[in-house]
């Protein structure tokens, strides 16, 4: 996977799947993963995800399988108040309250965060360069005299 371009926090995550997989049954039996991926609790995305890894390994053996088909449920995300963001960085130490401050006001990921050095903040036009993560794109934003 390392090979194919995938980051290696996927490749970590997939190889413990399986792992976890592998304790339940022989993956080297795909009608016993196909039945233990029936019957194991969880939700479609997650099977749908085992799915893809597993076909993954199958095609790297040469072991033939066909793929369950297990669709996706698209679920809208949780967001809070506003004032429930605020009253959470309050809560929060110093420098975590700032950290959550700066994704409050960016919407930055927060390992774009954790990059961040002090010679992509510039005082005087209150911006911070961002260096991106997962294929998007750099970008200059602003932020607030409170958060500086």
């Amino acid at each position: 996977m390392n090979k194919q371009g995938y980051r290696h926090s996927t490749v970590h995550y997939c190889i413990q799947a399986l792992k976890s997989i592998a304790r339940q049954v022989s993956l080297l039996d795909p009608e016993s993963v196909k039945t233990y991926l029936a019957s194991m609790d969880g939700s479609e995305a997650r099977k749908a995800k085992l799915v893809e890894d597993l076909a993954r390994v199958y095609a790297w053996k040469r072991i033939p399988f066909e793929k369950p088909k297990y669709r996706r449920v698209e679920r809208l995300p949780f967001v809070p108040l506003e004032t429930e963001i605020d009253q959470l960085i309050s809560a929060a130490g110093r420098k975590t309250g700032t950290f959550l401050q700066l994704l409050k006001e960016t919407g930055i990921r927060p390992g774009e965060a954790w990059n961040l050095k002090w010679i992509d903040l510039d005082l005087e036009k209150s911006t911070l360069n961002i260096l991106p993560e997962k294929n998007s794109n750099p970008r200059q934003l602003r932020i607030s005299t409170r958060l500086m």
